[in-house]
């Protein structure tokens, strides 16, 4: 599944970043920003109009743009 399929309060593990044909430059961005294979996470809340979403990854809030959230998959958890 992917991450900007998740509602708020779900929580997952990144279980892949990116597709073979992602420009390696916006992969080594999410990569710095923590988001990484096996990191799990939770959805804080989406943006009004749809155009984000907001994790609280390793203690971090993070936002990130819908289309980023299209490109990791992940795995759903229980808590």
């Amino acid at each position: 599944m992917k991450l900007s399929e998740l509602s708020p309060g779900d929580n997952a593990i990144i279980s892949a970043v990116g597709q073979m044909t992602l420009p390696l430059a916006v992969k080594r961005k999410l990569l710095s920003m923590g988001i990484t294979p096996n990191t799990r996470f939770s959805l804080l809340r989406r943006a009004p109009m749809g155009s984000g979403v907001e994790l609280d990854l390793r203690g971090s809030k993070l936002c990130m743009r819908h289309d980023l959230a299209d490109i990791i998959e992940v795995e759903k958890t229980n808590g």
